[in-house]
C-alpha cells in the first residue's frame, strides 16, 4: 500500500518497515518483535514499555482504515467512534481525494516451477487508479503465473478477480466510506456526504455500520445528489484489456488441440485400430490396414486370391457391394478383386502409418547394426554421419532393390561390412524415432540419393586391404564443396519402398 505518511508518531518506525509495507510485511515485523519483547520472554526493564508501543504501532497499522487515516492526517483517528476524521481520505496512488473510494485488493501469481506464490495489492483507490493497478497486476500474473502445476490453477483465479475490479471487503469500505461521509459533512459538503453515505449503505452489513449510515442519510436529508457507481467492472478504462486475452486464451488452447488431434484426418469409422466398418462408395480411396492382405476373386472367405498387398497400400472401391462385410477394390497395379471391409480404413494414410509405426518401434538400433540383408559379402564400407540426426542408409541396385541397410546414428563415423560385389546406388534417409515395425523414422523423415554409383568387385587374396582403401561415404554436404558430391533430395516414399 502507497501512502504519503509522515509517520509522525513513528509507527513504521517502531516496527521497522516501510510507509508502504503491505499488511503481509506489517505482520511480519510484529511477530518478530512481540517475541523478542514479551515481557515473559524478556526480562529487560524497557521490554515493557517497548512491547507496549508496538502493539499499539501494530493496532493502527493493520487497519486499514486507521493506516489510511494515519497516513494522510498524522492522526490514529478512533475506530467507529462517531468522530469525523480530519480530511477526506485521498488515493493511495495519486494522492486526490475521491467522492468514491474504495479499499481494493488485487491478485498477483507468480510461479516457481514446482509452487507458486500468490501475492497482494491493497490500498484505498480512485478508480483510475485501481484500473490501473489491476491491469498491471493481471500483467504480472499472465508474464509469471503459469510455470507451476498450482499456477496453472491460481492463475486464472488471479485474472478472474482483477477482471472484476478485484475484491472489495464489505466491512472495511462501509467503514471508509462512513468517514469519508463525516469528512465532508464537517467540511460542510453536505451534498457529498449524502451521496457518500448512499453508497456506504450498500457495503453497511453489520447493525453498528447500519446505525451509522442511517445517521448520516438523516442528517443530510433534503440534498438529493446521488453519484453514478463508477465502480463496475466494466465500466473502467482496463476492463477491456483485461477481457480480451481471457477469451483469447480457450480460443488458443482450442486451436492447438484441433491442430494436435487433427480431426480432420480421422478415419471414417469408430472401430478398434482405426479400421473402417462402413462400406465405402465407388470411387472411394481407401487403406489397407493390415500385412499380407489377400484380394480374393469373389467375395467369399475361400475364394482364390489374386495378389496380396502391403500394409498402407491405397486401393480404390471399384464396384458397390451388395454384402458390407466385403468391399471390390482396384489395387495400383490395376487387378480387381475383393477384401474385407474391416481390412480398409478410410482417411490420411500418412497418419495411420505413422501412429502404427510409433506403437510399433521396437528397440532403438544399435550403431553401424544391419536392418534389412538381402545378401552377404566381404566388401567394407566407410560411412560418416555428421549430422544431428540418425541415418539409415540403403545399398539398391540399379533397379531399386534394396540389397543391404545399415543403422548410423548422429555424429558417428563407422565402418560397416558383410557388402556383396555389385554397382549400387546409395539412399539415405535422417529423421528421429526409427520403428523396426515400419523400417523408417517416424519424425522430421527426409530422405537423399547420393549423385554417383558405388561399384565393388573382387579384390585378390594377395592384395591387402586397409581401412583406408575402404570407399568412404559422407551423408551430408562435401568438405569441398563438389556439386558433383552433393546428396540430392528425394521423396521419403521413394525411399521406404524397397522394391
Amino acid at each position: 500500500m502507497s501512502t504519503n505518511s509522515n509517520d509522525p508518531s513513528g509507527y513504521y518506525a517502531i516496527l521497522g518497515v516501510a510507509s508502504g509495507a503491505t499488511l503481509r510485511e506489517v505482520k511480519a515485523a510484529y511477530r518478530a518483535k512481540a517475541k523478542a519483547l514479551h515481557p515473559d520472554h524478556n526480562g529487560d526493564p524497557g521490554a515493557a514499555d517497548e512491547f507496549h508501543a508496538i502493539a499499539e504501532a501494530y493496532a493502527v497499522l493493520k487497519d486499514v482504515v486507521r493506516r489510511a487515516e494515519y497516513d494522510s492526517t498524522g492522526s490514529p483517528g478512533g475506530v467507529d467512534d462517531g468522530s469525523p476524521p480530519a480530511a477526506p481520505f485521498s488515493c493511495c496512488r495519486c494522492g486526490q481525494v475521491s467522492a468514491q473510494p474504495r479499499y481494493v485488493v488485487l491478485h498477483q501469481v507468480k510461479s516457481y516451477l514446482v509452487w507458486a506464490r500468490t501475492s497482494r495489492v491493497e490500498g484505498i483507490f480512485c478508480r483510475e487508479c485501481a484500473d490501473h493497478a489491476a491491469a498491471r497486476a493481471s500483467t504480472a500474473t499472465w508474464a509469471w503465473g503459469w510455470w507451476s502445476p498450482p499456477g496453472l490453477l491460481l492463475t486464472p483465479i488471479a485474472l478472474v478477480r482483477n477482471l472484476l475490479g478485484g475484491t472489495k471487503p464489505r466491512q472495511v469500505n462501509a467503514r471508509i466510506l462512513i468517514r469519508q461521509a463525516r469528512a465532508f459533512l464537517a467540511g460542510g459538503e453536505i451534498d457529498l456526504a449524502y451521496a457518500v453515505a448512499c453508497q456506504a449503505r450498500s457495503y453497511a452489513r453489520v447493525p453498528s455500520h447500519q446505525r451509522q449510515v442511517d445517521d448520516l442519510l438523516l442528517t443530510t436529508e433534503g440534498s438529493g445528489r446521488r453519484f453514478k457507481d463508477r465502480w463496475k467492472p466494466w465500466g473502467g478504462s482496463a476492463f477491456l484489456a483485461q477481457l480480451l486475452p481471457l477469451v483469447a486464451l480457450p480460443l488458443t488452447f482450442a486451436v492447438f488441440a484441433m491442430i494436435m488431434v487433427k480431426p480432420w484426418d480421422t478415419p471414417v469409422g469408430g472401430a478398434a485400430a482405426s479400421i473402417a466398418v462402413s462400406a465405402p462408395t465407388v470411387g472411394e480411396i481407401r487403406h489397407v490396414a493390415v500385412d499380407a492382405l489377400k484380394v480374393r476373386q469373389a467375395p467369399l472367405e475361400g475364394a482364390p486370391v489374386l495378389t496380396l498387398l502391403d500394409r498402407f497400400t491405397a486401393v480404390t472401391t471399384e464396384a458397390a457391394s451388395e454384402d458390407p462385410e466385403w468391399a471390390n477394390v482396384r489395387t495400383p497395379s490395376g487387378v480387381v478383386g475383393w477384401v474385407p471391409t474391416r481390412s480398409l480404413y478410410g482417411g490420411s494414410a500418412e497418419l495411420m502409418r505413422h501412429e502404427w509405426c510409433e506403437e510399433h518401434h521396437g528397440i532403438r538400433p544399435q550403431a553401424g547394426e544391419v536392418m534389412l540383408r538381402r545378401a552377404s559379402g566381404d566388401h567394407e564400407l566407410f560411412i560418416d554421419n555428421p549430422g544431428r540426426k540418425d541415418a539409415l542408409v540403403k545399398l539398391k541396385t540399379p533397379a531399386g532393390y534394396t540389397m543391404i541397410s545399415y543403422f548410423v546414428p548422429a555424429t558417428y563415423h563407422l565402418g560397416v561390412g558383410g557388402i556383396p560385389e555389385g554397382t549400387y546406388t546409395i539412399e539415405f534417409a535422417t529423421g528421429s524415432h526409427y520403428s523396426r515395425g515400419c523400417g523408417s523414422f517416424t519424425d522430421d523423415v527426409k530422405a537423399a540419393q547420393m549423385p554417383f554409383t558405388l561399384t565393388l568387385h573382387h579384390v585378390s587374396a594377395l592384395r591387402v586391404s586397409t581401412r583406408n582403401a575402404m570407399p568412404r561415404i559422407l551423408l551430408g554436404p562435401p568438405a569441398d564443396g563438389d556439386p558433383n558430391k552433393q546428396p540430392q533430395s528425394i521423396p521419403a516414399e521413394k525411399f521406404i519402398a524397397d522394391d
